[in-house]
């Protein structure tokens, strides 16, 4: 028996078939006579079109629902038109040549005193063996109740709001692209579309008009794309383009080009304009995966590079790329348990007044032990904290121990006419609960807040919203400071600059690296000292590292310095000695 199982199994598969899950002990000829029994007494009116339609078989239950009399050879999809209310076949037959599937709600004609209300889906299947293409049209009556709650089918299947396939069949598309390519020797790829800047019509001009926005922002896709070419929505604003027998990457770069054009046009609601753009990842198979879950996670990515790129434009997936996720996933592991375990440590770097050379502050600065992440600098942690809620965890772990070391300062030295600078992200300004929290530390902790200047970058400052500038103004309120750091690469807004009470500007290193030699520089860094002068604020230049660059910063106007020149960042106990030059014993 065993053998005999096994024996008509291979047969199956060989057939490009497999045994459903736990019917194993099915035999071939068992399995077939159950299908067909299966078929005959569905109540659900069933018709298979053979390839290439030339026969076409159905169930009673499809005789009946039509209402025919008789043999009528129905072997084409065309062949249902007479029996179909015309504007539903039309729908039904453009539908199923663009995505070679469709589910609907459609009205019946013949036999009956009232068009009858029915499901109608149409689906593709392939032969696993020869590649050969079965139509499968599937009728189901709708009582009253249902048939006025159509929308509860559609999702099974297709998006309510624009039509297209949705998550799950677009799943199933990939798959059986992917077997397609597979069998055949061909590339196709998987385009994950997402829009830019969509959220600003949801909020602006709410979810009715963001719906009417998607619906064209669909159409135009549509449009720029092949009929045969899979195109649906995932969810929310992100898409997917399923696209097969390519000829090579300047095709795909075309259809990417062409969606971005379309996107770009400006949409008009409710009276006013608006620009999207749009981030594209690509991913083509089988090279890049065979697996349709993992394809869709490398388009995934692609797309997330192109967004953190600049956003509005497209990527390929590559493994560079999908090393870098892991890199970046590892180093997220690495915060979270330094944060659990006390991995993090502060250095301080000391800014020195240009005209007494007196130490005037300290920038505080985060490091991670590098028995946790190895030789990790900010600059690749940093950015990645900010990503998530991380970063609010550890400002927070930033100011509290900065906190207690200025509480363990003060016992022994006066701190007076020093400036702590502690850097602030734009995700902290937008934490309704910052201020609140700086308030209590400062008070546990008995600190003049005149001693805190929190340093926001000018990129930070520009993106921040009303929430952010009220943190600011709150922050102000407490008596801290604030000064903009990098001064010079944000593009800020001199009128925004001019509502604040800005106590400093810190002019980037990268403006200060080439002063010496670089004419175009020292004409940047000289008009942003003018203009801090004209608004009453201080200055102080980041990188300073040789004795000629102090020299022309000097000359220049600028009245503070920070960099190698000066000291290197230090730990607490380290910068001891910088205290007891510069500062005054505690009484």
């Amino acid at each position: 028996m065993a053998e005999d199982r096994k024996r008509y199994q291979r047969s199956w598969e060989e057939e490009g078939n497999t045994l459903p899950s736990g019917m194993e002990w099915l035999k071939l000829r068992q399995c077939r006579e159950l299908v067909r029994k299966t078929i005959a007494e569905s109540s659900d009116g069933i018709l298979i079109l053979s390839p290439g339609w030339e026969k076409g078989v159905y169930n009673r239950a499809f005789q009946r629902l039509l209402g025919l009399t008789g043999e009528v050879s129905l072997d084409r999809i065309e062949a249902l038109e007479p029996y179909i209310d015309p504007k539903d076949f039309e729908s039904c037959i453009e539908t199923f040549r663009q995505e070679k599937r469709c589910e609907k709600k459609v009205r019946i004609l013949q036999n009956v005193e009232e068009p009858l209300q029915a499901r109608i889906r149409i689906d593709t299947f392939t032969n696993g063996k020869n590649g050969q293409e079965f139509v499968i049209v599937t009728l189901g009556r709708l009582c009253e109740a249902n048939a006025s709650n159509w929308l509860r089918y559609v999702p099974a299947s297709h998006d309510p709001l624009t039509g297209l396939p949705n998550r799950l069949m677009l799943l199933e598309y990939i798959e059986q692209a992917l077997e397609r390519a597979i069998r055949q020797e061909q590339i196709g790829a998987l385009f994950f579309i997402d829009l830019d800047n969509f959220k600003e019509i949801n909020d602006t001009m709410g979810h009715a008009a963001g719906d009417k926005v998607l619906i064209e922002c669909a159409r135009r896709i549509r449009s720029v794309v092949r009929k045969s070419d899979i195109f649906g929505r995932l969810g929310g604003d992100e898409f997917l383009l399923i696209v097969e027998g390519i000829k090579g990457p300047d095709s795909l770069m075309n259809i990417a080009q062409k969606i971005i054009r379309e996107i770009n046009r400006p949409f008009h609601v409710k009276g006013y304009e608006y620009r999207l753009g749009v981030s594209i990842g690509i991913a083509t198979f089988p090279q890049d995966s065979r697996n349709g879950a993992e394809l869709l996670q490398c388009a995934d990515l692609a797309m997330y590079r192109a967004k953190k790129s600049g956003k509005n434009r497209y990527e390929f997936y590559s493994k560079r790329l999908d090393e870098e996720v892991k890199r970046h996933a590892t180093i997220q592991k690495a915060l979270r348990y330094a944060l659990d375990h006390e991995g993090f440590y502060l250095v301080f770097q000391p800014q020195l007044d240009l005209h007494s050379e007196r130490l005037v502050g300290l920038e505080v600065l985060l490091r991670i032990d590098e028995r946790i992440a190895g030789p990790l600098m900010p600059s690749e942690f940093i950015p990645i904290a900010e990503e998530s809620e991380l970063i609010l965890h550890l400002g927070r772990w930033v100011f509290r121990t900065c906190c207690q070391q200025i509480h363990q300062w003060s016992r022994l030295y006066s701190l007076n006419g020093l400036r702590i600078s502690i850097n602030l992200s734009q995700r902290q300004l937008g934490d309704p609960g910052w201020v609140r929290y700086v308030d209590e530390y400062l008070r546990r902790y008995k600190i003049d807040p005149s001693l805190i200047e929190f340093e926001i970058t000018e990129t930070a400052f520009v993106a921040s919203k009303e929430l952010g500038y009220q943190t600011i103004r709150n922050l102000q309120r407490l008596g801290c400071k604030i000064a903009i750091d990098d001064f010079g690469t944000g593009y800020s807004s001199l009128s925004t600059l001019k509502e604040f009470t800005i106590d400093k500007l810190k002019i980037d290193q990268s403006f200060i690296e080439d002063i010496v030699q670089n004419s175009i520089d020292r004409t940047i860094v000289k008009a942003s000292i003018a203009m801090a002068q004209a608004m009453g604020l201080s200055t102080i230049a980041e990188g300073v590292e040789t004795t000629d660059q102090k020299r022309m910063i000097k000359m220049l106007g600028c009245s503070q310095i920070q960099g190698y020149l000066v000291s290197k960042p230090k730990r607490a106990d380290e910068i001891l000695g910088c205290l007891q030059k510069y500062a005054q014993p505690s009484r």
